[in-house]
């Protein structure tokens, strides 16, 4: 469904949403996981934050993958685009399973640097995808889904 003001559907304007937080709990990991490691909780504060990276990613991927979501409306509108959107619907389980891992890795190391090279791993990942998924979006649609 289009909204008549904007031109922009509802999937778009959720995918749009939930791109904003996603963006922003990427960067609350990676300010968390910067700060002294040596500070008091610096665990407990990048655990924190990479838990509520889990939740904005599982969101994002719920969004866009329902059956009304992003992926569908653009397979509707850019059915020439089926493969591309299959490659970034693909990427959505390694991205959970990198954060997870990265969440397992700062409950069970003791290392502070193994720490953030597990997290390192995770974001430059979602980032990547961030960067398909705005490609994806703009072929399909040919506009910036925003939320940089």
């Amino acid at each position: 469904m289009t909204d008549s003001h904007t031109g922009r559907s509802q999937a778009f304007r959720a995918a749009a949403e939930r791109r904003i937080e996603l963006k922003q709990a990427l960067s609350d990991v990676e300010i968390a996981a910067a700060s002294p490691s040596g500070a008091p909780a610096w665990r407990d504060r990048v655990l924190e934050q990479l838990q509520s990276l889990r939740t904005a990613l599982l969101q994002h991927v719920e969004e866009v993958e329902h059956e009304s979501g992003l992926l569908a409306e653009i397979l509707d509108v850019a059915p020439r685009l089926a493969n591309k959107i299959a490659l970034v619907r693909d990427e959505h389980p390694k991205l959970c399973e990198q954060v997870a891992n990265a969440i397992t890795m700062t409950k069970t190391s003791s290392d502070a640097e193994e720490i953030r090279a597990e997290i390192l791993l995770a974001l430059s990942a979602i980032a990547r995808h961030r960067q398909r998924g705005a490609d994806l979006v703009y072929e399909g649609y040919d506009v910036d889904i925003g939320g940089s």
